[in-house]
């Protein structure tokens, strides 16, 4: 694999809008493979995140530039993971084939009808990862609820990404049928949501896109500042709403939603990041269109 591709794949996940960080690679050895972690008694070997450079796990997640190649320079050293949930506008199907997730899977679509077009990543171990726009409200980790084989990667829950390796040796890969470049992050069917959250949660427990005026009346949790100030950020210059305006949003949300407010300059700091990826990403393009 090209020593590059594990830092490409991460910049385009955050370019993607969804928060990676770094998660333990395993390793060959001469009695197999085993997680590069270093520990022999491993549970989880090539999933858990690297407590060295992300001591916090999908905690740390980010989609900040630099800290990305802080991460991952230029190695393939570690794999990838993704925090879910709204921080990535993302929840996920965990299809595991050993546990019958597939037929699962079926039964539910002839039942309920197909899945739409997603983005789908074929997990090492002959699974597959079924992402969907986050709806809002709250999406909950579950493991078999709607099925036998089927765990559900919601809000305080992270998945393995491509081009990560499995322990068994085998790479991650995204499906080609199911690649961001030819397929929408859709949203999910009424009756898959109504089987991922329980009838008691509510709809607007954690604001996602679109859900931002909400952010006032439920606060923004102290440890997810600086994210939804760059998904916001993200958000308004995708609309080219200007700079300065971009921060009288941020700042006005800082002061009305965050207690405790973060630093002005702290929020400067998260809106010059976001301008800066953004004029990168169109220097990207433009020699893309002069390439072609």
């Amino acid at each position: 694999m090209n020593r590059q591709a594990v830092l490409k794949h991460a910049l385009q996940f955050a370019d993607l809008d969804m928060a990676v960080f770094p998660v333990s690679r395993p390793i060959r050895t001469a009695g197999g493979w085993r997680c590069g972690c270093g520990r022999q008694d491993c549970s989880s070997p090539g999933k858990h995140p690297d407590g060295r450079r992300a001591p916090q796990g999908f905690k740390d997640a980010s989609r900040d530039l630099h800290l990305l190649h802080e991460w991952f320079p230029g190695s393939d050293s570690l794999n990838i993971g993704i925090a879910t949930g709204a921080v990535s506008s993302i929840f996920v199907l965990d299809i595991d084939e050993r546990h019958d997730g597939f037929t699962t899977l079926s039964e539910l679509e002839e039942r309920h009808g197909e899945l739409p077009p997603t983005w789908r990543f074929l997990t090492g171990g002959g699974g597959e990862h079924i992402l969907f726009r986050h709806p809002g409200g709250r999406v909950p980790n579950s493991a078999s609820a709607i099925g036998p084989g089927i765990d559900v990667r919601g809000d305080g829950g992270y998945i393995v990404a491509p081009p990560s390796l499995h322990v068994s040796g085998r790479l991650y890969t995204i499906s080609v049928d199911h690649h961001p470049d030819d397929v929408p992050l859709s949203p999910a069917p009424d009756w898959l949501i109504s089987l991922v959250r329980p009838s008691g949660a509510s709809k607007r427990d954690t604001p996602a896109h679109g859900d931002w005026r909400d952010l006032i009346r439920t606060g923004i949790p102290e440890g997810s500042r600086n994210q939804t100030f760059a998904r916001i950020a993200g958000y308004l210059i995708r609309k080219s709403v200007d700079p300065h305006l971009c921060l009288t949003v941020l700042l006005g949300l800082n002061t009305q939603a965050c207690k405790p407010p973060l630093p002005e300059e702290e929020v400067l700091a998260v809106l010059k990041s976001i301008l800066k990826r953004h004029a990168e990403k169109r220097v990207l393009r433009r020699g893309k269109d002069r390439v072609s």
